[in-house]
């Protein structure tokens, strides 16, 4: 009776094991059909991001497609994860790096694009090649830092995708 017992309580944990591992499979394949753009930063008081973003060619970046996510004031670096919709491949890109008027600088180390198997690097402030600041960022080069200045009394840091990134975005559509 003891060695049933133990039969199927081992076969019973062996099928749990298999069920557990179907689910990841579907979710490492249900993310990898999402496009993931990850900012890693640190701020020193919680504020808001927003990515903006058009999903037909040609067209100017408007509200209609956006996504927000809270971020924490922090001395240490965080990421945040923006997961566009499943299926939405975008064509154009803005990132809004806070609306807090009282945060004085970002450290933005690293904002990077994943889609597939396919990766956007911008780690180690490679981003910058790929993403134009408007004139509330200025970069600091002595401290790494992106200062944001009030432009007609109202900070809005925001980066826009360059000619480059969107070269790059192209790639995701083959």
């Amino acid at each position: 009776m003891k060695s049933i017992f133990l039969v199927a309580a081992l076969s019973l944990v062996s099928c749990n094991s298999e069920t557990k591992k179907d689910s990841k499979t579907e979710t490492t394949e249900a993310k990898s059909d999402q496009v993931e753009l990850t900012v890693e930063f640190k701020s020193p008081l919680n504020d808001r991001f927003k990515v903006f973003y058009t999903v037909a060619p040609n067209v100017e970046i408007t509200g209609e497609h956006m996504m927000t996510h809270f971020t924490y004031g922090s001395d240490e670096m965080q990421k945040i994860v923006f997961k566009f919709p499943a299926g939405v491949l975008p064509y154009k890109l803005r990132l809004d790096v806070g609306e807090n008027q009282n945060v004085p600088n970002l450290t933005i180390k690293n904002v990077s694009l994943d889609y597939k198997d396919m990766h956007i690097d911008g780690d180690n402030g490679a981003f910058i090649a790929q993403w134009s600041p408007n004139e509330s960022i200025k970069f600091d080069e002595q401290n790494f830092v992106f200062n944001l200045v009030p432009i007609n009394g109202k900070k809005e840091p925001v980066f826009i995708a360059n000619i480059e990134l969107e070269k790059k975005l192209r790639k995701f559509r083959n």
